[in-house]
């Protein structure tokens, strides 16, 4: 089905609750996510996650759905963010939230289009009922509190954990410090032991690596990176 007449499906004067018809349900979040980005790529719509724990649910928009998705499985993005829909899946996972694309839309008409589903479900993640602006919105009390009442779900602890045991990983790397008068060499953990070593800072073992430089002219600097 084309974007016209995917559109053309949802455009009504008055909001009715009938006429919602997601294109397409993700009903794990975790599962799907692979299509998900695929899926909606290079495309504009609205969107609505649901909690499948308490109903809860946040309609958004974009001019690019797969990049707008791609920062919500971003747990770097989701653990800065205050949103009521990011602390959501913080605590409770994707694998217990479901994405709908609710309508594929023309991209000067996205945040119109959120808005006439934001009057029609009165999503209770949306604190700013207004699409499209949180400009000069101050949280009230209760929503803070129920920032703070979020906590990790296992699900999100467990790829925490291994994002940043893999990060860790890619930055360790073996330094071989060589003496270029007497072809000694000596292995190294890190720049950071590398420099104390020579007595310089791990900026200077750094900046030696990058620009193939001796240290003291004396000390040829090279690295091994763990696999």
């Amino acid at each position: 089905m084309g974007l016209l007449s995917t559109s053309r499906r949802y455009y009504s004067s008055t909001p009715n609750l009938n006429d919602v018809k997601p294109v397409i349900t993700y009903d794990n979040a975790d599962e799907d996510k692979r299509n998900i980005l695929a899926d909606n790529r290079n495309k504009s719509g609205i969107y609505r996650w649901i909690n499948k724990i308490n109903g809860n649910t946040y309609i958004g928009s974009s001019i690019n759905l797969a990049v707008r998705m791609y920062t919500y499985y971003s747990l770097r993005s989701l653990a800065k963010s205050n949103r009521l829909i990011d602390r959501s899946l913080l605590k409770y996972g994707f694998s217990l939230s479901r994405e709908e694309i609710l309508e594929y839309s023309y991209k000067n008409n996205v945040i119109s289009r959120e808005q006439y589903y934001i009057n029609i479900l009165k999503p209770n993640y949306n604190i700013v009922k207004i699409a499209g602006s949180t400009l000069g919105y101050k949280h009230t009390p209760e929503s803070l509190a129920k920032m703070r009442d979020f906590v990790l779900s296992d699900e999100v602890i467990d790829r925490k954990a291994l994002s940043t045991a893999n990060a860790t990983a890619a930055r360790k790397i073996t330094i071989i410090v060589e003496n270029i008068e007497t072809k000694v060499k000596q292995q190294y953990s890190s720049l950071t032991e590398a420099g104390y070593a020579l007595g310089v800072s791990k900026v200077s073992i750094s900046q030696s690596l990058i620009n193939d430089r001796l240290i003291k002219k004396t000390y040829r600097v090279s690295k091994i990176i763990k696999t």
